[in-house]
């Protein structure tokens, strides 16, 4: 959070803004965007919604987003595992 100055003995708590990872500033941004809805930018919380949308629906913190390509530790596990169709990002029946 950052203590933004409005006028003279007024404080008043501002979210910091940051560039949405899914697009890093291209302006390919879209509505359905989970993370900024099209606005390019999202107020930092230290937390990102995991990639696995619809099945999984965990936050992860951003250091382990980035480092887990979007997805949680439990989801990252499953796809790299090969246990998740890669296109639909379900359960694999066989798996």
């Amino acid at each position: 959070m950052v203590v933004a100055k409005m006028s003279e003995g007024q404080d008043t708590i501002v979210g910091m803004m940051k560039v949405c990872p899914m697009h890093e500033g291209a302006f390919d941004c879209n509505p359905f965007c989970r993370i900024c809805e099209g606005e390019q930018e999202y107020e930092y919380t230290g937390f990102l919604p995991c990639n696995r949308f619809g099945h999984c629906g965990n936050n992860v913190e951003e250091d382990i987003w980035h480092e887990e390509l979007g997805f949680c530790v439990d989801c990252s596990n499953l796809y790299f595992d090969q246990q998740l169709d890669p296109f639909t990002l379900e359960r694999l029946e066989n798996a």
